[in-house]
């Protein structure tokens, strides 16, 4: 046999092979295999890869990820591709740190800020209700200093696990006398809420009848009687 017949059965058997690999429907992905995910479905995470019905010679994974990390809920992922159409997903999905609530929607948000999905085995002790803010979409951003200040105020009211918040006064809780209390920001949480141990216990001895107390400004904290307002020096 001539070299030139040889060379050219050679390149008819790869032809063959090359058409077998793009053509064949052994190679074409039409599943995977999706794990980690608990917020978002492995159907959503499959078809927001957009890789149906390709060829894995044609799948880019680090393209399939990027795209998989727009999903509101998904922080990172990861994906592997091997013959003949195997496809595996790694998903690790955003943890909701409190309960964002607005009229009767309520949402998760995570440590980034981001409105994330709630599950209902990890609903967070936390609930923030915004008393002006619109019902929310995923992916969403609200204020990242109040989720701070929230998760920070709770840490040093081990009994409060719910607060309310608008534009004017930040955050603020009823405590157990059913006495309003005002707190603004995160900034000086201690010390707010020693000036507010410390009030509630004066009060309290006094048999007040409190209406709230306002921290906001702990330089100069006041308390407002149910008949009028008294500020303390």
């Amino acid at each position: 046999m001539s070299s030139r017949v040889a060379s050219l059965l050679l390149a008819m058997v790869l032809m063959a092979a090359l058409a077998h690999l793009f053509l064949s429907d052994a190679y074409y992905v039409y599943d995977v295999t999706v794990y980690g995910n608990a917020l978002v479905s492995a159907e959503d995470v499959f078809r927001q890869t957009g890789m149906e019905g390709y060829s894995v010679f044609f799948i880019d994974p680090r393209q399939a990820e990027e795209r998989i990390r727009a999903l509101p809920d998904v922080r990172d992922a990861t994906v592997q591709v091997s013959l003949p159409d195997w496809v595996l997903i790694d998903v690790r999905e955003r943890r909701a740190h409190i309960v964002w609530q607005t009229g009767e929607h309520r949402y998760g948000v995570d440590d980034e800020g981001l409105v994330v999905s709630l599950s209902g085995d990890t609903i967070p002790s936390i609930v923030v209700r915004d008393l002006e803010a619109a019902p929310l979409q995923l992916g969403e951003q609200v204020d990242l200093q109040v989720v701070a200040a929230a998760k920070g105020y709770q840490s040093l009211l081990s009994e409060v696990s719910e607060f309310d918040y608008s534009q004017e006064y930040g955050l603020s809780y009823v405590n157990e006398k059913g006495w309003r209390v005002y707190l603004g920001d995160g900034k000086g949480a201690e010390t707010k809420i020693a000036i507010v141990n410390a009030l509630v216990g004066r009060l309290a001895s006094q048999a007040a009848t409190v209406q709230s107390i306002d921290v906001r400004f702990p330089e100069s904290p006041l308390y407002r009687l149910a008949e009028e307002p008294t500020a303390e020096p």
